[in-house]
């Protein structure tokens, strides 16, 4: 078993990144009908491709990510 010694900036870093990856998760889930565990890296993939093409084609209003 391995043992990590976290500093506060290091687990603050680590929380947000999780946090910020829970909203687009919960989309995806919602669009796909399923738990999020149960969607695979290519609708993972696949949905990251489908939010840029619509950032390019309809705006940055119309995509789901604040990028």
């Amino acid at each position: 078993m391995w043992s990590i010694e976290l500093d506060a900036s290091f687990e603050n870093f680590l929380t947000n990144l999780v946090v910020a990856s829970l909203r687009p998760l919960r989309q995806m889930a919602a669009e796909a009908e399923r738990a999020i565990e149960q969607l695979t890296v290519k609708q993972v993939v696949a949905w990251f491709e489908k939010d840029g093409k619509i950032r390019r084609e309809q705006g940055t209003e119309a995509a789901f990510l604040d990028l």
